[in-house]
């Protein structure tokens, strides 16, 4: 037989091989393109469809992942996420920064007087309860301004240091006595808001009592005699009753809800007090333990003014 030579047979494998081979290198090379790909998955459809129709509306403050292909869109059965809004100036933050802090100036202002401040703020923050509730004694106060309670908010408060501290008693011919107590507090007549009420730092909005100073209609000269308790209407001295009862009667001098009655002329003071009573005295006595005093002990009671 004929017999190749070696040399002319390895040649001749090596072209047949190239020949063979010219369909599967490309093969090859696909598989590897496919098996180096970062994210096959992305390729597979999962069965959810895409928005197509996209506003403005829709967007949302967090977005879905982008696919690899670069597409933003999101699926359609994404659920929307929404964002709460946060209020810095929310009381119930831990720490709310740059939000302006409402301030009672009256209230910073009676703080500094001390303890008869803290009396003027106990009575205070009654009369604003009262004004804020619906009752027969807030109706009365808006019937003249219906903001009756902001308005007594914005009024301010001052201690006479030199006011009289003793209750004048006048002595007749016969048994007779005439008692007039220290004023307890003055205001201007119809004031409006930001008024200031006067309280005396010797009457019965500070005290349970006062000394007595006893004098003759016919004249001559007066000597001391001793303490006597008094009173805010029916209401003992320094008490939250009384208190509140002075705030009240001044307020209605402020709205000129009440008629003038300087230095208690003709009685008018005492009127005055009996009148801010008739459609307050519930409020004022609630909560409240009501002190009073006999008539023959009292005389006939204290003037505001």
């Amino acid at each position: 037989m004929y017999s190749v030579p070696r040399g002319i047979l390895a040649v001749a494998v090596v072209l047949i091989s190239n020949f063979s081979g010219t369909e599967a290198f490309p093969q090859a090379i696909n598989f590897i393109r496919h098996a180096a790909d970062p994210l096959p998955l992305a390729k597979s459809d999962l069965g959810r469809a895409y928005c197509t129709d996209r506003s403005a509306s829709e967007v949302h403050a967090l977005r879905a992942p982008t696919t690899a292909g670069g597409e933003a869109d999101s699926p359609c059965d994404t659920p929307p996420v929404s964002v709460p809004r946060v209020n810095p100036c929310n009381p119930t933050s831990l720490a709310p920064i740059g939000c302006a802090v409402t301030r009672d100036v009256v209230q910073e202002s009676l703080t500094a007087m001390g303890k008869p401040g803290q009396k003027i703020t106990r009575a205070r923050e009654r009369v604003l309860e009262i004004l804020q509730s619906g009752n027969a004694c807030s109706a009365w106060f808006r019937e003249k301004d219906p903001n009756s309670a902001s308005t007594f908010r914005t009024l301010n408060y001052a201690v006479d240091h030199q006011g009289e501290v003793v209750v004048h008693v006048l002595r007749d011919t016969g048994p007779q006595y005439t008692y007039r107590d220290p004023y307890v507090a003055k205001v201007g007549q119809d004031t409006g808001a930001f008024a200031t009420i006067t309280l005396n730092g010797g009457g019965a909005f500070f005290h349970v009592q006062a000394t007595t100073l006893v004098g003759f209609k016919e004249g001559g000269l007066s000597t001391l005699g001793g303490p006597r308790l008094i009173n805010v209407g029916p209401y003992a001295g320094d008490t939250v009753a009384a208190q509140t009862l002075v705030l009240l009667h001044e307020f209605g001098h402020v709205l000129n809800l009440l008629p003038v009655d300087f230095d208690n002329e003709n009685g008018k003071s005492m009127q005055n007090t009996a009148e801010v009573l008739r459609f307050c005295r519930a409020e004022v006595e609630s909560k409240v333990r009501r002190s009073t005093f006999s008539a023959t002990l009292r005389g006939q009671g204290t003037s505001l003014d």
